[in-house]
């Protein structure tokens, strides 16, 4: 299967755990943002910088790194990609032949 292809199928693949998740958590940090009493301002310190984090993480993983993952891929793998599909497409060929032979 090609880089690209693969990619944007398992980025569809993860895209619903990855928000599911995320959400969660940011939902579960917004008390400490909002929060009151003493203290207070510490706690909405830290549940500040924790959803605005989670809220860049998040954007990162959903967007970034599938395409990181792609150029990372296509650089490093490109000419022995190309050689790997050429063979499979050879050995989908003679699998096809080999088949029509025998029912035919």
């Amino acid at each position: 299967m090609q880089i690209v292809p693969a990619t944007l199928q398992a980025v569809s693949l993860r895209l619903r755990p990855i928000i599911m998740t995320s959400m969660a958590f940011i939902l579960g940090v917004l008390p400490l943002a909002f929060a009151s009493g003493a203290a207070a301002e510490s706690r909405k310190t830290i549940g500040w910088t924790v959803f605005g984090g989670m809220l860049a993480a998040t954007t990162l993983a959903i967007f970034v790194v599938p395409v990181l993952f792609a150029l990372i891929t296509k650089l490093s793998y490109g000419k022995k990609l190309k050689r790997l599909q050429e063979e499979h497409q050879k050995e989908e060929e003679m699998d096809k032949k080999i088949i029509d032979e025998r029912l035919g």
